[in-house]
């Protein structure tokens, strides 16, 4: 098989099975408390869906990056946290109910939101004449189906099968994070003379955006005054970006190299920030106790 066709066929099917392992771990208690206190959801979910893009668009007004990259760096904002956000908030002592909750609107809105959004950001960018268009209702459709329909899936099975989503899902997961890897290794690999001048492109403002996401959302929690463990959760999921949807969408809809760039190196660069947060987060606990 061919590296090209690996990424085309592999990108979708391991998103896709991360979202079913999601759904098999999603119970109704894991939102009772969420539910009782609402508010730290909703001021996530807005500086999510509302805060990051606007930030990207007030970046690229500094950072002076292509049309394309710009496609690439706005698409990416308008991806919220992926479940991989769910490990590092457990790994912050976050509030990990939170970030589920988060996680799992995300994967509802997003398949809708994206394909809208990414229509205007490419009007933006490149001008009603461009080459470059996206078909919104066909977008929808592949998001739905490697998002969403692998959640609800996922959910089914946990509710009417129980014993078998616990004993499958973590083999799942393992299966998935892995192919997932091993995708965004095959595209390093298939530009790997290229990725200096990728990481002197984007480099900058792709760990800019990462640290001042994270920065907000960590004194949007502050400021509203919630506790210390949604405070680390709202800070790891607005710097966080589904790095995996983006690529779906420059990668597999657009079929667009350039604007894939900028979630790859996202995904080389989001790492360092976060773990330095993780350490500090951790201290912080360990020294409270």
């Amino acid at each position: 098989m061919e590296l090209d066709t690996f990424i085309k066929i592999g990108l979708p099917i391991s998103l896709g099975l991360i979202m079913l392992s999601m759904g098999m771990v999603l119970k109704t208690k894991d939102f009772h408390e969420v539910a009782k206190n609402p508010r730290a959801f909703f001021i996530g979910l807005s500086a999510q869906m509302l805060f990051v893009p606007l930030l990207a668009l007030c970046l690229l007004q500094i950072f002076n990056i292509s049309p394309l990259l710009s496609v690439g760096l706005l698409i990416l904002s308008f991806s919220p946290g992926g479940t991989t956000s769910n490990l590092f908030s457990y790994l912050a002592k976050g509030d990990v109910a939170l970030s589920i909750a988060l996680t799992t609107a995300a994967s509802i809105i997003t398949p809708f939101s994206i394909p809208l959004l990414t229509e205007i950001a490419i009007k933006m960018q490149l001008g009603e004449s461009g080459d470059i268009t996206i078909p919104v209702a066909l977008t929808m459709k592949r998001l739905f189906v490697v998002t969403l329909l692998p959640v609800i899936i996922g959910m089914s099975l946990r509710f009417y099968k129980s014993k078998l989503a616990d004993r499958i899902q973590p083999v799942l997961h393992r299966l998935s994070v892995i192919l997932f890897f091993a995708v965004i290794f095959s595209m390093i690999f298939s530009q790997w003379n290229k990725m200096p001048e990728f990481l002197g492109q984007v480099g900058l403002i792709v760990m800019t955006m990462i640290i001042l996401a994270m920065l907000a959302g960590y004194y949007i929690a502050k400021i509203t005054k919630l506790n210390a463990q949604q405070t680390r959760t709202i800070s790891i999921e607005v710097g966080m970006q589904n790095g995996g949807m983006a690529l779906i969408v420059t990668q597999s809809v657009l079929n667009n190299p350039t604007m894939s760039i900028v979630p790859v190196i996202y995904g080389l660069l989001m790492l360092i920030p976060v773990m330095i947060f993780v350490k500090v987060s951790q201290n912080e606990t360990s020294t409270a106790i």
